[in-house]
C-alpha cells in the first residue's frame, strides 16, 4: 500500500523497522510532523501499517510506505530496500526499532528462544543498516538504533534479548567508525517506557502498578513513547556533529 500527497517529493525519507510498536508509532508520527516522508515496517501487523500510513499522511507526511518484511533474512530486506529507492530514488534515515523479547530463566532457554532474539535486534541491524549504507549516495545519511539498559546491566530471564542489545551497542560504534564521515550512527535508550510491551511485562495493569513501578526514576514517572522518538528525531535533524554515542531517555535511572 502507498498513499502519496499531490506534491512531487522533495523531503527526506526515513524508514521505521517495528513501526507497529508504541515507540515505532510514536516516531513516525514525529517525523512526518516534522515533513519526512516516512516507510514504516513490520514482518506482520499489515492492518496496523496500513492504518498507521494514514494517519502519517494527515500528520504531515509528503508520502508513506508501507513493507511487510521479516528483517531477520537478507533477501527480504534486500527487496524492501530496492522498493524504496525505486518509490522514493533516495533514503536518508534508517530506525532500527524492530525487536521482541522470549524472556525464560537462562537453563531454560531454548535455541529458538536465542536465535529469533538475537537475529531479529542484531541480525536485523545488521542487515537492515549494511544494505542501506551500501546503497546510500549522500553526505548526510543517518541511523538510530534502539538500545537498552539490560544491555549494560543484564536482568534475569533475557539473556537472548540483553546479549543482543549489547551486540547492538558495540555495533553501532564499529558503524560510526566505518561509515564516518557519509553516514552518522547513533543509540537511543530507553529505560521505563509506558508501552503495551512494558505494561505486559511487568503486569503494569492498574495507574498504581505503574506508580510503584516508577518510584525508583529521578524523574518521578514512566517515559512516553514520544519522549523517546523525539530523542531520536534530535539526532536525525539536528545531531549534524553527534555519532558513535549512546542517549539515555529514562528518566534518570541509569546514571554513568
Amino acid at each position: 500500500m502507498t498513499m502519496a500527497g499531490p506534491e512531487p517529493l522533495t523531503a527526506q525519507v526515513v524508514l521505521i523497522t517495528g513501526a507497529a510498536s508504541d515507540i515505532g508509532q510514536a516516531t513516525a508520527l514525529a517525523f512526518a510532523q516534522a515533513g519526512f516522508a516516512v516507510v514504516v515496517n513490520s514482518h506482520r501487523n499489515r492492518e496496523t501499517l496500513d492504518a498507521l500510513a494514514l494517519s502519517l499522511q494527515a500528520a504531515g507526511a509528503p508520502q508513506t510506505l508501507v513493507q511487510v518484511a521479516d528483517i531477520r533474512h537478507r533477501i527480504q530486506v534486500v527487496a524492501m530496500l530496492d522498493a524504496i529507492f525505486t518509490r522514493f530514488g533516495r533514503l536518508d534515515v534508517l530506525v532500527n526499532n524492530a525487536g521482541l523479547n522470549r524472556d525464560r530463566p537462562f537453563l531454560q532457554l531454548s535455541e529458538e528462544d536465542w536465535d529469533v532474539v538475537v537475529s531479529t535486534i542484531l541480525e536485523g541491524t545488521f542487515l537492515c543498516s549494511q544494505e542501506f549504507a551500501r546503497r546510500y549516495q549522500g553526505q548526510d545519511g543517518r541511523i538510530l538504533n534502539i538500545g537498552s539498559t539490560t544491555a549494560l546491566k543484564g536482568r534475569k530471564n533475557g539473556a537472548n534479548y540483553c546479549s543482543a542489545r549489547a551486540g547492538v551497542l558495540a555495533l553501532s560504534k564499529c558503524m560510526a567508525l566505518e561509515l564516518a564521515p557519509r553516514i552518522r550512527v547513533n543509540v537511543v535508550t530507553p529505560g521505563r517506557i509506558d508501552t503495551r510491551e512494558v505494561r505486559a511485562r511487568y503486569d503494569l495493569n492498574t495507574e498504581e502498578d505503574r506508580v510503584r513501578f516508577s518510584r525508583d526514576v529521578p524523574i518521578g514517572r514512566m517515559g512516553k513513547p514520544e519522549e523517546v522518538a523525539a530523542m531520536i528525531l534530535f539526532l536525525a535533524v539536528q545531531g549534524s556533529y553527534i555519532t558513535g554515542q549512546n542517549f539515555f531517555v529514562d528518566g534518570g535511572v541509569y546514571m554513568r
